[in-house]
């Protein structure tokens, strides 16, 4: 009895029985998806997540559904996708009049101090309040003011040129949430577009959901602080580069623009990434640094999840292109974007660790093994061979996920992670690291579904170890070894 007990009590364990195999089956990852719900908190967080819902629970809203996207299929049943809009439209404090909006826009162009927002309404019986989460303290990125603050009402006209950030006659806009990153919240404005389509434009909190996504559009153009070259910042009070902005602005700009039937806006996420690029890329490694251009924050690594980011918002704003209507007007724009994410590919893929892995900063053999970037470029590589732009990158895909299948423990964790909060040490937990895991197994499965091109494995599932053996949910283990103790009882 004693021996069954520690039997079981070493099942329980497990995480050398999912470090056994590589293929996680659906049962694990739910238990992934779910943590990845309960821990999102910040904005960043749940537009990743937003994202990952979307490419696996609801396909044919994704960007990369293999079918025409615009105009978009039904969006009647995504309960949990207007949840996080909802969520969204609750933290927003309430509009400003016309004098308070027009001396915020001003102070906020010319780095001054917003007025204190308006307190955010207590959900109402039955309405989703927020996200489950972990308290937390602030990302080290983050200011303890954030000059995106205050909440300017929603403006109806659709901006069509970038005007210069001096021109005192600017559609009003504003953040979809306040942040200190004037890029992060744009991250969630395909969920709040979503929203709008599936409640007819619902009034949340004072805030209609069209109107707050055209509101962020609006801030995005006319008031966030740029670079030199165009380059919108990522920060709200000054001018910073990070490579995490391509996946958080240039895919909502396209996905608006295609939406609208606008082929400027599409064109500014193809400028946005241009531009970045022109800035962050080291031109003798084909890897970009993390940020650039800022003061408050400094990092000139080449974090791998800058670079994966990167890679992964190219691939969303070629989808987006691609099911446009504009898809044939735009194939150099599609041919420069692929190029652009080869290069990064290309350089990352030769310093893949022995074990599979990127390392947290990608070309530094000092630096901890990363499962969080691992999974984004696995999802990255894998969407570029579903979209039929090139299968080059599958075998690069297939090794990290493969490794990072191997880093989920027992209890649906992803360890080996980068910190959410610091990026420069490694973390005990992740939530954009679970949500990569989805996005790179939603990628696997439509590529599966495509019959695997690019595999140059014999093996039927390629993710599967030489057994042949797939992932065994925690919760069977523990049923077998139940079974166990009550038939040797």
């Amino acid at each position: 009895m004693k021996n069954v007990a520690v039997a079981v009590a070493a099942l329980a364990a497990a995480p050398a029985v999912l470090g056994a195999v590589t293929h996680l089956t659906d049962d694990c990852l739910e238990v992934v998806f779910k943590l990845m719900n309960n821990m999102s908190h910040y904005s960043w967080e749940n537009g990743t997540r937003s994202q990952a819902i979307l490419e696996w629970k609801y396909p044919q809203l994704s960007v990369f559904t293999p079918n025409a996207l615009f105009p978009v299929a039904d969006t009647s049943n995504i309960s949990d996708i207007v949840d996080i809009a909802h969520w969204v439209l609750l933290q927003r404090p309430q509009p400003l009049n016309q004098s308070q909006e027009v001396a915020w826009l001003l102070n906020a162009t010319h780095g001054g101090l917003p007025p204190s927002p308006s307190p955010v309404l207590p959900a109402q019986e039955g309405e989703s309040s927020t996200p489950a989460r972990r308290d937390r303290a602030k990302r080290q990125d983050e200011t303890p003011t954030s000059s995106a603050s205050a909440q300017p009402s929603a403006t109806s006209s659709t901006p069509i040129i970038v005007p210069f950030l001096n021109n005192t006659q600017l559609p009003l806009g504003a953040p979809l949430l306040p942040d200190g990153a004037a890029g992060d919240p744009a991250s969630l404005g395909i969920a709040v577009m979503l929203a709008n389509m599936s409640t007819n434009n619902a009034v949340v909190n004072n805030s209609a959901y069209g109107d707050s996504a055209t509101s962020e559009l609006n801030y995005q153009l006319y008031h966030v602080p740029r670079a030199p070259n165009g380059a919108i910042s990522h920060r709200t009070n000054e001018v910073a580069l990070w490579a995490d902005n391509v996946y958080m602005v240039p895919p909502f700009l396209a996905y608006y623009g295609a939406l609208n039937n606008n082929k400027t806006l599409l064109d500014a996420a193809y400028n946005q990434i241009s531009t970045y690029r022109s800035v962050l890329r080291n031109s003798s490694i084909n890897l970009w640094q993390h940020i650039a251009l800022g003061k408050e924050a400094i990092d000139p690594g080449y974090w791998a999840t800058g670079n994966a980011w990167a890679v992964a918002g190219m691939a969303r704003v070629i989808a987006t292109i691609k099911h446009s209507s504009f898809a044939n007007d735009m194939k150099q724009e599609v041919s420069d974007l692929s190029a652009w994410a080869d290069e990064i590919f290309k350089a990352s893929e030769a310093l893949v660790t022995p074990n599979g892995l990127v390392r947290n900063y990608i070309n530094n053999a000092s630096s901890f093994e990363d499962s969080t970037a691992s999974a984004l470029f696995a999802a990255a590589g894998l969407r570029f061979s579903t979209l039929k732009v090139t299968n080059s990158y599958v075998n690069f895909s297939l090794t990290l996920l493969k490794a990072v299948s191997h880093n989920v423990n027992s209890t649906g964790y992803v360890t080996q992670v980068t910190d959410p909060l610091k990026f420069t040490v490694e973390g005990t937990e992740s939530p954009e690291a679970q949500s990569f895991v989805i996005l790179a197994y939603a990628a696997y499965k439509d590529w599966d579904k495509m019959g695997k091109p690019g595999n140059t494995g014999s093996k039927k599932d390629p993710l599967t170890d030489a057994a042949g053996r797939a992932s065994v949910h925690v919760g069977a283990v523990l049923a077998v070894a139940a079974s166990m103790f009550w038939v040797l009882a």
